[in-house]
């Protein structure tokens, strides 16, 4: 699992002094589903990598972490492979297995291996890719919140 958590630091007592305490969580909350749609955005634009069951896309999310602070997640164990990419490694059955079944193309079957050597896959940067522009649609986001919680 790879995460993110949004901190905005000494804003939240800046923040309150204008409003009641639930705009900062808001202004953040809105902030970290502003970066959560510019993830999917960026996958569904083909700019990341192509979904073959959508599985890591939905598993992208955000959540409240509460005290003015927002956590944004990629919940799968291969998040963070699909990010940084994976050097070549040897894939070897669970413990008490006694194969591998892979799929045949075209769909002829299975085989069984022991174990065989995968030659790594390339990055797919999609949580962190992007920054610059993110970080500023997130600011825009949160300063229009906070704009309208100003007005009331």
């Amino acid at each position: 699992m790879i995460n993110i958590k949004l901190d905005l630091g000494d804003a939240p007592s800046v923040l309150a002094a204008f409003a009641n305490a639930g705009s900062v969580q808001k202004v953040v909350n809105a902030a970290a589903e502003s970066y959560v749609d510019d993830i999917h955005n960026f996958i569904d634009a083909g700019h990341a990598f192509t979904p073959r069951t959508g599985q890591l896309q939905q598993a992208t999310n955000w959540r409240p972490a509460g005290n003015g602070t927002a956590e944004i997640y990629a919940n799968t164990d291969y998040a963070g492979y699909v990010e940084q990419g994976t050097k070549a490694h040897k894939i070897a059955p669970k413990p008490g297995g006694k194969g591998l079944k892979i799929g045949v193309s075209g769909g002829g079957g299975y085989i069984i291996r022991r174990a065989v050597n995968h030659p790594g896959s390339k990055q797919h940067p999609f949580f962190f890719a992007d920054q610059p522009d993110r970080l500023e649609r997130m600011q825009a986001k949160a300063l229009s919140v906070l704009a309208q919680n100003m007005a009331g």
